[in-house]
């Protein structure tokens, strides 16, 4: 129903009475010829006649009234004879008529719904009683009386609208997203195994409309239409130890900012290598190490960091609490480039170290390693 012009519901009949309004001539100029008839009868005696034609008068007036009544009807705007209608009421306010049963009862939720909006209804009523009749024509309708009223369209009542009832929605039931931890993937990667998916559910609530606007609203039933599914997320734990398949060492970047030596990075990359033999230190001076002769030397590295870092490793500098120079995760050697070219990782008795450097050393001992420590 549309609030600024609300006749749109109502059907806007026009009725008509003026068809056989010469029916009362018709019935004067009969009495008159009955009268005529009544002389000649009389005059003749022939009252076996008489009786005879006042019954055929008879038939033939009940006829024309019988006509006269059956042809009463009203008008659609689409110029269809209606032999009946429904007056659709709220309270004591006529709100307009319709053609048919069916678009009564459709007229009568159509008001309760105009009011109610958006929200669904599946229980609900008014205060007034909206409600529907028929309205049968008879002949009182052909008075200007009936004529006014019959012409009167759908008006918004002036009574206030509260409407109570049970009010359906939905809503969504958003998808929880799981990180679960898992060492098939390297620490920092990520990889989703269940896309998942939002549930619904549906929301019964006693409602209050009071024209138009909610003004109490309280839930009586929540259920779960469609189950929701985790969004499952795979985080990996494992730590890239820099050791190849065929046993092997690689480089491995240094990602941690600070606090290298303690970090879980730095541990599985040393604890790639288990070496239990003699370590290097500064009252030994010299010792057989894993891969040959071992010796320390103490000297400005800076000069080795940046052909390292020009070479495209830009790792961290820094000194290890046992004295150690550290590049990123290895130990910093000195070694016989001919055999181990800068870059290549070796096993040393301090731990894997990186060869950045190189000495006069590597002519008489080309396998020799010379850690760079502070001591």
């Amino acid at each position: 129903m549309d609030k600024e012009n609300p006749s749109r519901m109502a059907i806007a009949p026009a009725f008509w009475y003026n068809r056989y309004n010469k029916a009362e001539d018709n019935v004067g100029t009969i009495k008159s010829e009955i009268t005529d008839q009544m002389r000649n009868l009389l005059n003749n005696r022939q009252m076996t006649n008489l009786l005879l034609f006042l019954l055929a008068l008879n038939v033939v007036v009940t006829g024309i009234v019988g006509f006269v009544k059956w042809d009463t009807y009203a008008l659609s705007p689409d110029g269809q004879h209606i032999k009946r209608a429904y007056a659709v009421k709220a309270g004591a306010d006529l709100l307009g008529y319709t053609p048919s049963r069916v678009e009564a009862e459709e007229a009568v939720k159509d008001m309760i719904n105009e009011y109610v909006g958006d929200m669904v209804l599946t229980e609900g009523k008014t205060n007034l009683d909206i409600q529907y009749e028929e309205l049968k024509f008879g002949k009182h309708l052909q008075t200007q009386k009936g004529r006014d009223l019959a012409e009167q369209v759908l008006k918004e009542p002036a009574s206030e609208i509260i409407i109570t009832g049970t009010a359906l929605e939905t809503e969504v039931i958003e998808k929880d997203t799981v990180m679960k931890e898992t060492d098939e993937l390297m620490k920092g990667e990520t990889e989703i195994r269940q896309e998942g998916e939002d549930g619904e559910r549906s929301i019964s609530s006693d409602v209050i409309i009071e024209n138009g606007k909610v003004t109490s609203k309280k839930t009586i039933e929540k259920k779960v239409i469609k189950e929701d599914k985790d969004k499952i997320v795979m985080v990996g734990t494992k730590l890239d130890d820099g050791l190849n398949e065929d046993g092997s060492y690689r480089f491995v970047h240094c990602s941690v900012e600070e606090d290298i030596e303690n970090s879980e990075e730095y541990q599985a990359i040393q604890g790639a290598f288990d070496y239990n033999g003699p370590v290097l230190s500064r009252s030994r001076g010299s010792i057989s190490g894993p891969s040959g002769k071992e010796t320390y030397y103490n000297l400005n590295m800076s000069g080795c960091i940046s052909i390292m870092n020009g070479r495209g490793y830009s790792e961290p500098y820094w000194v290890r609490s046992d004295g150690v120079k550290m590049y990123g995760y290895y130990v910093m050697c000195a070694a016989g480039l001919g055999i181990r070219p800068k870059g290549t990782i070796v096993e040393s008795s301090t731990g894997l170290a990186i060869v950045v450097d190189t000495g006069g050393f590597a002519s008489r001992n080309p396998r020799q390693l010379d850690i760079a420590v502070t001591w």
